[in-house]
């Protein structure tokens, strides 16, 4: 989690994801159960893991 910092900008790289292929900001790390809080837009955000993400 290290390489997504908050105010990284990522894309959902998993296929199964409703928002794949999108862009978003990373604004939260939960480190207990080790996932990101990325924000889409202005108001929708969603929790990932760091392997269903990319660097943009």
């Amino acid at each position: 989690m290290d390489n997504l910092k908050i105010g990284t900008m990522v894309t959902v790289i998993d296929q199964t994801d409703a928002m794949k292929n999108q862009f978003g900001v990373v604004v939260y790390h939960d480190k207990k159960r080790e996932k990101v809080l990325v924000r889409f837009g202005g108001q929708q955000q969603l929790y990932y893991t760091v392997d269903q993400l990319k660097e943009y």
